[in-house]
């Protein structure tokens, strides 16, 4: 592996361990033996955020009225824009053969956390 595939799992380690990841992103990662490899794993784990957090944005938006409903949606509309846009960053700001993971790894955490938070919402004090 090269120097800079040892640093991105020294970082990716400890993220991949967060309890609300796949078991099956965490194996995944564990096998990866290169950037395509890793970048694969992400993608997959991404999708499977992005499911999680339309199912919690779908619940969320059947227990509201009218008003908080379209605030959520208008608020879900910029965050969306944010991300893309956050992310995009990140690919800019890191160049290199590195720049897709870093971007891709800004994608599933993003969203991950954007689950988690409207599943708060949805289930306060839990």
């Amino acid at each position: 592996m090269t120097r800079s595939l040892f640093a991105l799992l020294a970082v990716i380690a400890p993220l991949a361990q967060a309890d609300d990841q796949s078991s099956s992103y965490r194996e995944c990662m564990d096998n990866a033996s290169s950037t395509l490899a890793m970048s694969s794993c992400i993608q997959a784990e991404t999708r499977l955020q992005d499911q999680r957090l339309n199912r919690a944005y779908k619940q969320l938006t059947s227990t509201l009225e009218s008003g908080p409903k379209k605030s959520l949606r208008d608020v879900q509309r910029q965050w969306i824009a944010y991300r893309d846009a956050n992310c995009a960053f990140h690919v800019k700001a890191s160049g290199g053969s590195m720049a897709q993971l870093e971007g891709g790894m800004c994608m599933m955490n993003m969203t991950r956390e954007r689950a988690a938070e409207l599943e708060r919402v949805l289930s306060p004090g839990q």
